[in-house]
């Protein structure tokens, strides 16, 4: 299936399947299906909690952390105060644990923010933060689960905490496929789309996108 600029910027979804509330490829959901069944013979569950966004979703997001209506976390996971900071230093500060619109990996239909509601104890609201899945907390068996089997069903974790990107120990990506997507996607078309939504901190974000590239969609 030949790849558009719609489909890796997060602007079309018609190639997406649905599974349970979500979309995402066909591929990518036959390969969690598949992992999911063989967690459930491990006594866990894998739940999704995220997978497909859309730019405007992306960009909603992006833009009310920067105004300040969305909590920003710092690099111990804590709410940052980011109002007095300079437009460089915010975006910064979001960029931690938030992808620039346009190029976020849950644009593609690959990849999946995924938990275990058997292990979420109850009362406790999901939080998706590394600390979550820390030996001794209660996502650290999943944790494990992963570590050992992701690669079976032909799944990486991007975001490994190896770059200027956080750890992400929830963040799954279906590696074939999300690396067709890189392949095929155009910065000039990501810096286009940004210029039709300016903002205060667009400048700088293309500043930065010009600077690092794909190196922003987890590419080392």
């Amino acid at each position: 299936m030949p790849i558009n600029k719609e489909m890796y910027l997060g602007l079309d979804d018609k190639h997406l399947s649905d599974y349970q509330g979500f979309k995402a490829t066909k591929k990518a959901l036959e390969a969690l299906k598949e992992l999911q069944n063989d967690a459930l013979l491990q006594g866990l569950s894998i739940d999704i909690a995220s997978s497909f966004r859309s730019f405007e979703r992306q960009f909603l997001i992006f833009d009310e952390k920067y105004q300040g209506k969305r909590v920003v976390l710092d690099a111990n996971e804590q709410p940052l105060d980011i109002k007095n900071f300079s437009p460089e230093a915010k975006c910064e500060a979001i960029l931690r644990f938030s992808a620039i619109p346009g190029m976020s990996r849950h644009h593609f239909g690959t990849d999946f923010d995924i938990y275990s509601k058997k292990l979420l104890p109850k009362n406790q609201k999901l939080k998706l933060t590394a600390y979550e899945y820390d030996k001794g907390k209660y996502f650290y068996p999943l944790k494990l689960y992963l570590e050992k089997n992701l690669q079976k069903f032909g799944f990486i974790e991007p975001f490994l905490g190896n770059s200027f990107i956080s750890y992400e120990p929830w963040h799954i990506s279906y590696i074939s496929e999300a690396q067709e997507f890189i392949k095929a996607f155009d910065i000039d078309e990501e810096i286009s789309l940004l210029n039709q939504h300016e903002r205060e901190w667009t400048p700088y974000i293309i500043k930065k996108i010009k600077s690092l590239n794909k190196k922003l969609l987890g590419v080392l």
